[in-house]
């Protein structure tokens, strides 16, 4: 079953959506019902006075495993304590580790309040958030050493959503959620989370590049995990309600993982060292309930610090190994047919011919930012309008938003940055005879796609990777 097919559901669960539990709250027996108390929009958590510094974590160090992995008794323990996280909401409705108060932090965080989102933050906030998320669900079921697992979306084989999380798929299971748009045998699109994009995220440069500044975001928060917040759909369509879905903590575990990566796939991979960042300062409700500070600095060292590890990655093996990105400018004319300066051009052919990566970076990309959803791009308007996505020579790649609420606000404070993998597009892009207009068109929805229009952005350019002998 296609994506596209499972999106009919949507617009009757719309009345539920708006309630915040989708069909978990009517078809749950009566620990998973949701009280009318706990569906407020989402706030700060009052004046729960000068938070304590966390200071270190003593457990053992276990890792965290691909949600595929678990066993039968893993399984269960999950859902224990996932229900044992709803029960709080239906019986202490203002304990501050019951399920609707943990995901109202990363409503408040991510939607309504001050956005991490689309900058330097990304990364560091959402690794302390599911931390002492992880920490709370631990202590429900009396297993501090219990770790989240993760959807483990970059094995083709695992694109859907992982079993415990739809088994059964129905309000008995804790970790369901019945506003999905993405229903149970659906894959998610290779261009979303697939080699191509998996291999412009792991071999950015640097930390500007893989995680954003102090101003803009970094190129995996787009896709895949933007993408992947489109696809699955319901209320991890919105960042306000995202944390709703149990499916929110394994993606993100995932793109937690891909951080992780990064850093190990190079000697060059750091951090920032920038007081700025290393000083930036969260608050969460630990297990005991207690109010506690943590600094980006403290969750750099996610083994020694927080006490879990991945697994090894399958991409430090496929991946070129990189010395440098080298910048080609192009002068570049929005809205209207560009054709790529000769000596561009032949200084680009000769970087295909040398077999090295190559990438088309947009700054500030014009798309719409009225609802969720993923818009393709491609290189020329005929082919945006055939919209054969990866089949067609000129497709480049995908750009998704993520409202933060349903009501349609999108707060994007700090225009994105694009990068695509362009390598194997390369011949198409620099043929001589072929002027260039970057359109883009919405996938999957054609009656308010409407026709391609161009796309419009700050500006181009190319870089090429010099690899090692």
């Amino acid at each position: 079953m296609s994506l596209a097919d499972s999106r009919e559901g949507e617009s009757r669960r719309a009345f539920l959506q708006q309630l915040g539990v989708g069909t978990l709250g009517l078809l749950a027996p009566t620990s998973l019902l949701v009280p009318r108390t706990a569906l407020a929009v989402c706030e700060p958590p009052g004046s729960p006075g000068t938070p304590s510094p966390w200071r270190h974590d003593c457990r053992p160090i276990r890792p965290r495993r691909p949600a595929s992995t678990l066993s039968g008794p893993e399984i269960q323990k999950l859902k224990d304590a996932y229900k044992a996280m709803r029960d709080l909401t239906a019986n202490d409705p203002d304990d501050p580790r019951g399920f609707m108060q943990q995901a109202n932090v990363h409503c408040w965080n991510c939607g309504a309040g001050p956005q991490v989102h689309g900058s330097w933050q990304f990364f560091a906030w959402h690794r302390a958030y599911l931390y002492f998320h992880e920490r709370i669900l631990g202590k429900l079921v009396n297993d501090m050493d219990l770790r989240l697992p993760y959807w483990d979306w970059d094995e083709p084989g695992h694109r859907k959503i992982p079993g415990a999380y739809d088994t059964p798929n129905d309000g008995t299971n804790p970790l369901w959620n019945g506003t999905r748009g993405m229903a149970p045998g659906d894959d998610l699109p290779d261009e979303d989370v697939g080699t191509t994009v998996m291999q412009a995220a792991l071999t950015a440069a640097n930390f500007t590049d893989f995680g954003g500044t102090a101003s803009f975001g970094g190129i995996p928060e787009g896709s895949p995990h933007g993408s992947v917040h489109v696809d699955v759909g319901g209320d991890m369509g919105a960042f306000s309600t995202a944390a709703r879905d149990p499916i929110f903590y394994a993606h993100h575990s995932n793109v937690d993982k891909m951080w992780s990566d990064w850093n190990k796939g190079s000697s060059t991979h750091t951090n920032p060292t920038d007081p700025a960042f290393l000083n930036l300062t969260w608050s969460f409700f630990d297990e005991n309930k207690v109010w506690r500070s943590i600094k980006a600095s403290q969750v750099l060292d996610h083994e020694s610090q927080l006490r879990y590890v991945y697994g090894p990655s399958k991409f430090w093996e496929i991946l070129p190994c990189i010395l440098d990105w080298v910048v080609v400018k192009v002068p570049w004319k929005f809205g209207r047919a560009t054709v790529v300066d000769p000596r561009v051009r032949e200084r680009l052919r000769q970087v295909l011919e040398r077999k090295l990566p190559l990438r088309l970076h947009i700054d500030a990309p014009q798309v719409s930012l009225n609802r969720t959803a993923i818009y393709r791009v491609y290189g020329d308007p005929e082919e945006a309008k055939a919209d054969k996505g990866p089949e067609s020579p000129g497709y480049l790649g995908v750009i998704p938003i993520v409202l933060n609420d349903r009501e349609n606000h999108h707060q994007l404070r700090r225009p994105p940055r694009v990068v695509f993998d362009v390598t194997r597009r390369g011949g198409w892009l620099l043929a001589p005879d072929r002027p260039l207009q970057l359109t883009f068109i919405e996938r999957g929805n054609k009656k308010v796609a409407g026709e391609p229009r161009p796309l419009n952005g700050k500006q181009v350019f190319f870089s090429y990777g010099e690899l090692a002998e």
